[in-house]
């Protein structure tokens, strides 16, 4: 009995470790395209603020708005980190951490909605931008401390953790890019099909348990 669920099991596990292997390369087309997204966005965004709170801007002189660019151009140069830190985290992607789920539209873009738990990764790597604009004076903080005038809360605190467990989130609207949408639309249909081997695969060792304990139970 334990040579067919051995069997079976190896069949399922040989199923699943392709469709994990382009999910795999999948995120890390994502994290790229997160990088070039970033990248501009950065730069972008500064520069809506700059414009927007002009008042600002002219108060900071010549000296201060270079300091601006330099901190603003670091952002962009270290994009990649940045974005790699975010996307690292196993809880953004099933297949860094395989385990039962049976919501099958966990990555699906809905609508105007991307898939919340890659959409809050995306934000957090973006957020970094909000302790530039708020060192500068733009009313915008990532700590916590709501300090400044009227300030910009460009953070989220984990459950239960605190305004000392606060860290960099953005959180306004924000269009991802079409390669963005079509990637991770492409790691939707992926997960669907490694989520359904995956469950087979925990029931058969469920199973073979099962089997292992009635066994033992008969033959002593």
């Amino acid at each position: 009995m334990d040579e067919t669920f051995d069997v079976l099991i190896r069949r399922k596990q040989a199923e699943l470790e392709p469709l994990c292997s382009r999910m795999e390369a999948l995120r890390l087309q994502f994290v790229g395209e997160v990088v070039v997204f970033a990248e501009r966005w950065f730069e972008e965004t500064a520069k809506n603020y700059v414009t927007k709170y002009n008042e600002v801007t002219l108060g900071l002189g010549k000296e201060k708005l270079a300091g601006m660019k330099v901190a603003v151009g670091e952002l962009v140069r270290n994009a990649g980190r940045i974005v790699g830190a975010a996307m690292s985290d196993p809880a953004v992607w099933w297949h860094l951490s395989p385990r039962k789920h049976d919501y099958y539209a966990l990555y699906e873009q809905l609508g105007d909605k991307f898939p919340e738990v890659v959409d809050k990764a995306v934000r957090r790597a973006l957020g970094e931008l909000g302790g530039v604009l708020g060192e500068f004076g733009f009313g915008v903080t990532t700590d916590g401390g709501g300090k400044g005038s009227y300030p910009e809360f460009w953070f989220e605190v984990s459950e239960g953790a605190g305004l000392g467990g606060a860290r960099a989130f953005f959180p306004h609207l924000l269009v991802w890019s079409e390669e963005m949408q079509y990637t991770v639309q492409r790691y939707d249909g992926l997960f669907k099909r490694a989520v359904k081997v995956f469950n087979e695969l925990e029931e058969l060792k469920e199973e073979q348990k099962r089997q292992q304990a009635k066994e033992l139970w008969e033959s002593t």
